[in-house]
């Protein structure tokens, strides 16, 4: 609606704002009413009255630019006054008027939010200088109201535009299945704009390949950081595809040290990082090459154990200068696994008491539901942390992905196995070295040379050794059950007992200057076999498994 021109002034400093000119003055004295109306009215303002609060309250309106006003009238005094304009029209400024020996009463009114205060006899002049600082404060208030609400608006919309940029370049969207794998994954976006990214590539009719990173930072520099990484890892893995050509499929850790070269530049120019887990899913060798930079410990939940380990590399973030290779891990699975990938928004998100979900909390409430089919643990995990935070808003993204293998039955040749029960005595030995000879021997001619063999042996009595001198303490009458299953492509040995739980973080390290002739069981077990894992389960069984492949990986 069209305000009337002689309702407003022109601001001197912003001309295209116009100033409210109305002044109610609110005064039980029709004398001051009047003199207050005479003066204001020669400076060009409008001068609405009122003799008391009563008469006040069914006067006042937005189109009021300031109120002078009495505290002490009939019918309805000044501070209940103030207080409804206070209420229902809190940008009009109020100026106090007051006889001098009730200050404490003016004073009382500011805190109540009154602009300022004059006391009787009053000089005109002091009062039209409050009035026009009332005026600009009102305006400036007006003003910072608008430019808040633009920045506002503007925020909503990079927040829109971002979620965008993640919904088509950031994240996944729906991918090409690859039959023996399940996949299910969950984003919620949070109240910023993070660098959350993942993708998935199907580079083999056997073989597939995720990414899930975490850029550092937030805002759509992040977003559009991590778009580009995207864009690298497939053009990366388009390139040395061709490069390789049919004979093999490159490497996860050649693929992230060539998107490393080719980005660092960049990445040292915004003065930024982002966290990486390359995983390529080979599912004709059951095996998963992981390469991890900084990013969240990945969640394998192993059906055949009803057990979780934790996943983690020894690389930096891509983007820290210095680095001349990335290593990959390789990871046995059995049909039934799961792999739980994850951004910090999901451990990172607090309850009412400031205290964090947790790896710890996440890794347990993955091992209970990995039954359920991916998507839906995506879902549930989504949930249950709304559930312990109270919340769906977090600071951080939201970003889960759940691979479960589940392979189909084939016709290939069921694996050669056989077990071995043995008692907890060093004697026991050379029957394990036998046992390991025979499953050896009963491979495909050329498979393992008897070098090869003696170095399967090696480890097999290294792990003995341990459960016999450190898992039981070398208590005697204890069993020891050893299972080893075969394939034209691995072996893989499974050591069981009932002992103390095996404790990395307790292991010494081995000393290599001659000093001493033992300590190296450890050592010579984790640089022989190609996969070693630990576990224990609810029942108290630990469990070593060694794999020693039997083809070249890659």
């Amino acid at each position: 609606m069209t305000k009337k021109p002689s309702e407003y002034m022109t601001n001197p400093e912003y001309p295209d704002e116009p100033i409210p000119s109305n002044i109610l003055v609110v005064d039980d004295s029709r004398v001051v009413r009047t003199y207050l109306q005479s003066h204001l009215q020669k400076q060009g303002y409008i001068v609405t009255l009122a003799k008391d609060g009563k008469e006040a309250v069914s006067l006042i309106s937005n189109d009021i630019g300031i109120v002078l006003l009495d505290l002490w009238m009939p019918e309805m005094d000044g501070m209940a006054c103030l207080r409804h304009i206070r209420e229902n029209y809190p940008d009009i400024p109020v100026i106090i008027i007051t006889v001098s020996h009730e200050i404490s009463n003016a004073v009382d009114a500011m805190k109540y939010g009154a602009f300022d205060y004059v006391t009787k006899p009053f000089n005109p002049n002091e009062i039209l200088a409050l009035v026009q600082q009332a005026i600009k404060t009102r305006v400036q208030t007006e003003r910072l109201r608008r430019v808040e609400a633009e920045l506002d608006k503007a925020r909503e919309h990079e927040i829109a535009i971002a979620s965008r940029i993640q919904q088509t370049l950031l994240l996944g969207g729906k991918h090409e299945e690859l039959k023996g794998i399940k996949l299910g994954d969950l984003t919620i976006a949070s109240k910023k704009v993070d660098g959350d990214f993942y993708d998935v590539f199907m580079v083999h009719e056997n073989c597939m390949d995720l990414i899930v990173g975490d850029v550092m930072g937030k805002g759509i520099p992040a977003a559009l950081l991590g778009a580009a990484a995207k864009h690298h890892f497939m053009s990366v893995l388009y390139k040395l595809t061709r490069i390789s050509g049919n004979t093999s499929l490159p490497r996860p850790e050649e693929i992230v040290l060539t998107v490393h070269d080719e980005m660092i530049g960049q990445m040292r120019e915004l003065d930024t990082f982002f966290t990486l887990c390359y995983a390529r899913f080979d599912l004709y060798r059951k095996l998963l090459s992981y390469v991890d930079c900084g990013h969240m410990r990945t969640i394998h939940f192993h059906s055949a154990t009803n057990t979780c380990s934790l996943l983690q590399g020894v690389n930096m973030p891509l983007g820290f200068p210095g680095q001349d290779n990335f290593k990959e891990i390789l990871i046995p699975f059995e049909d039934g696994d799961l792999f739980f990938f994850y951004s910090d928004g999901l451990t990172e998100a607090k309850d009412s008491k400031g205290d964090f979900f947790g790896e710890e909390r996440l890794e347990a409430f993955i091992r209970n539901n990995a039954q359920l089919e991916p998507q839906e643990l995506c879902s549930i995990t989504w949930k249950n942390i709304v559930e312990f935070s109270q919340s769906e808003t977090f600071s951080d993204d939201f970003t889960c992905v759940a691979v479960k293998i589940d392979l189909p039955e084939t016709d290939e040749k069921v694996p050669q196995s056989r077990t071995l029960e043995v008692s907890n005595d060093l004697n026991e030995l050379a029957k394990v070295r036998d046992f390991i000879q025979e499953q050896c021997d009963a491979l495909a001619d050329g498979v393992m040379d008897e070098e090869r063999i003696k170095m399967v042996q090696i480890v097999s009595t290294e792990i003995m050794t341990n459960i016999i001198n450190h898992s039981y303490k070398g208590k005697q009458g204890k069993k020891i059950l050893i299972e080893a299953m075969s394939s034209d492509d691995e072996i893989v040995l499974y050591f069981y007992d009932w002992g103390i739980e095996f404790d990395f973080s307790t292991a010494p390290q081995p000393i290599f200057d001659g000093s001493k002739e033992s300590g190296f069981g450890l050592h010579i077990i984790a640089h022989t076999a190609d996969y070693v894992r630990y576990s224990r389960d609810s029942t108290g069984k630990n469990c070593a498994c060694v794999t020693f492949f039997l083809k070249r990986r890659g």
